[in-house]
């Protein structure tokens, strides 16, 4: 092999497959369970999920067995055509996701910081629009170095994407354009929602804490260490998911996207083709945990997952649950207690439902 040793080429090739397969199967489970479940096509963030599986499939489809065949055969073996087509569908699909991303990030600080609002403008009509406004704006971006003749196979990547030595102005302008305007501002808009809804989880985790003791007339002396080790479990839970969602997208995209800016600077770094592949792979890894983390993570997915497979009956005997009797007196009681606490148990529980949703 000319870039690549023989092992490399078989490491790369065996971990591409799985990352393919993985992303193939996991994502079509996603949009397999939302369609059967009618529970989950009640809620308005499936929509947004769904495209995120549905962008993600068609990664796998479109961009990821194509870099297998190039890593085997050592050159780009599919012609000059399908060449464009799959940059093309790459650009489209990866801008798609990472949009998606911040609209789901949008979705759920509506509901968790404003959930009395949230039906009013989350309806399935807004959420059919920020989807339509995702793929008009990852098009647009995507159609333009089809015009000027920017997509290539580039052998640092050994995928059909932007090249690497190319300095004029419009390449570096539109360059650094699709970078801001997407990854840059899908990421300040996760950081800023998930911050807030932090924030939200913490104040409400504390003042239930307080409410349920006091509702159930605890001592004195043991009350406040109940509360504050309650509070801080919760305040742990809601800290590490959102740390988990950050930290993905972070450590999927940062390094490929910060290698390509750099490029746009005299070259960039001068690394091996060993790690140039590696950090693009890093990045099509995403499509492949995208689905644990916006889907079969969350409670309701994978209960309606198990009911797919399992059927009702089964599936309840399975989570060890019968029909939530002991589950929503138990909620019923917490808001009782919030309503004696703070006078505002409406707004405390529907925020409460919404953060244990996620």
């Amino acid at each position: 092999m000319g870039f690549l040793s023989n092992v490399e080429v078989v490491a790369f090739a065996l971990t591409l497959f799985l990352m393919t397969l993985a992303a193939l199967v996991m994502n079509f489970l996603v949009c397999l369970v939302v369609y059967r479940s009618k529970e989950l096509r009640r809620h308005i963030s499936s929509v947004f999920i769904v495209n995120l599986a549905i962008c993600d499939f068609f990664m796998a489809v479109f961009a990821m067995p194509y870099s297998f065949g190039a890593i085997v055969a050592d050159k780009w073996p599919f012609g000059g055509f399908w060449c464009q087509t799959s940059a093309f569908w790459n650009m489209v699909l990866g801008l798609a996701a990472v949009l998606t991303l911040a609209t789901i990030s949008a979705d759920r600080y509506i509901a968790v910081c404003k959930p009395l609002q949230y039906r009013a403008k989350m309806t399935v009509q807004m959420a059919l629009t920020m989807i339509s406004f995702v793929w008009l704006q990852s098009i647009i971006f995507s159609l333009i170095p089809i015009g000027f003749g920017w997509y290539e196979f580039n052998f640092r990547y050994f995928f059909c994407t932007f090249p690497s030595d190319l300095y004029e102005v419009n390449y570096l302008v539109f360059t650094g354009a699709t970078y801001t305007a997407n990854a840059g501002l899908s990421l300040l808009v996760m950081l800023v929602t998930y911050y807030r809804i932090f924030n939200v989880a913490k104040l409400h985790s504390r003042r239930i804490g307080h409410a349920v003791i006091t509702a159930v007339h605890l001592a004195p002396v043991r009350g406040p260490v109940a509360a504050t080790e309650t509070s801080r479990q919760r305040e742990f839970k809601a800290a590490r998911k959102i740390l988990f969602v950050i930290g993905a997208f972070l450590c999927c995209l940062a390094p490929y996207t910060t290698l390509r800016i750099l490029e746009l600077g005299n070259g960039g770094l001068s690394l091996s083709h060993t790690v140039t592949i590696a950090l693009r792979w890093i990045a099509f890894l995403k499509s492949a945990i995208d689905p644990f983390i916006y889907g079969l993570l969350q409670r309701r997915f994978r209960r309606a997952l198990l009911e797919l497979f399992l059927g009702t009956q089964r599936a309840r005997l399975a989570r060890g649950s019968l029909p939530c009797g002991h589950v929503r007196l138990s909620v019923r009681a917490k808001r009782q207690s919030s309503q004696s606490e703070t006078g505002t148990f409406v707004t405390v529980a529907t925020k409460r439902s919404s953060i244990d949703r996620e």
